[in-house]
């Protein structure tokens, strides 16, 4: 898991640091602020005023994907962070990301049932669009630096009837929403369908974490939506108690 924080060093340059989460090791890199939308940052620091006037709409276009804040209020100037070590580095991450998704988990809870129906709405009539919008909410409300969710798809193959006659036919295969900043669509292989297989025994449940290892930020879980079964799976830090009963409760909320 690679984690990457950006702090903003001119209107023309951003410093961007990013860390091996499991070797504890870090990097840095200077990049124009016009490359900032293809960045999977974690959280921007602004040190200056004039800078923030200048790039402001840039970041307005940013903050939907991470908090962007006054490096004051963290007791931070650029040459503290250029200068920062891993563990504080680290550190500076963890209690960015706490607040950031707590922030995102109490706005879910205060709009649980608006959201809860909006989904089942999009699930019942646009599935592309529910998965594309689930995908941004789970990501925002867990914090992960990127998610996956792999799915059963149905697509039309075309196959020749008894009569050599070509039909098309319906058949049963897994599709994946995949991505670290934004999301893209693939279609599934014989791993992504024996991945299904292997997890077959976890589907009695509406939603259950099978797997979270903080050490290599690694999150799976199995979810299904009226018995169509679904993967999730995520690089993230921590995982606590108020998101799994948070990812639950819209899960159970899409039974009915």
């Amino acid at each position: 898991m690679i984690i990457s924080l950006g702090f903003i060093r001119s209107s023309s340059q951003v410093l961007i640091k990013d860390l091996d989460w499991r070797q504890n090791s870090l990097q840095s890199r200077l990049i124009d602020v016009t490359d900032l939308p293809d960045q999977n940052l974690q959280a921007l620091f602004v040190d200056d005023n004039e800078h923030f006037s200048s790039l402001i709409s840039v970041l307005e276009k940013e903050k939907a994907f991470y908090p962007i804040l006054e490096a004051k209020e963290e007791n931070l100037n650029y040459s503290a962070f250029e200068d920062m070590p891993a563990q504080q580095f680290k550190d500076l991450y963890l209690k960015i990301t706490n607040r950031w998704t707590l922030h995102q988990n109490f706005n879910s809870i205060e709009n649980l049932y608006k959201i809860t129906n909006h989904f089942r709405e999009l699930w019942r009539k646009d599935r592309i669009t529910f998965f594309e919008e689930f995908w941004y909410w789970c990501k925002r409300n867990i914090g992960s630096t990127d998610l996956t969710i792999l799915f059963n798809d149905i697509v039309q193959t075309e196959e020749k009837d008894e009569n050599n006659e070509k039909k098309d036919r319906p058949k049963l295969t897994q599709s994946l929403l995949t991505g670290t900043k934004k999301a893209n669509f693939h279609t599934g292989g014989a791993k992504e369908k024996e991945l299904m297989q292997n997890y077959l025994e976890k589907f009695h449940e509406v939603f259950e974490v099978t797997e979270f290892n903080s050490s290599l930020g690694q999150f799976v879980a199995t979810a299904q939506i009226e018995r169509s079964p679904m993967i999730l799976m995520a690089r993230t830090a921590q995982l606590n108690q108020l998101q799994r009963t948070l990812m639950a409760s819209i899960f159970n909320g899409l039974q009915v």
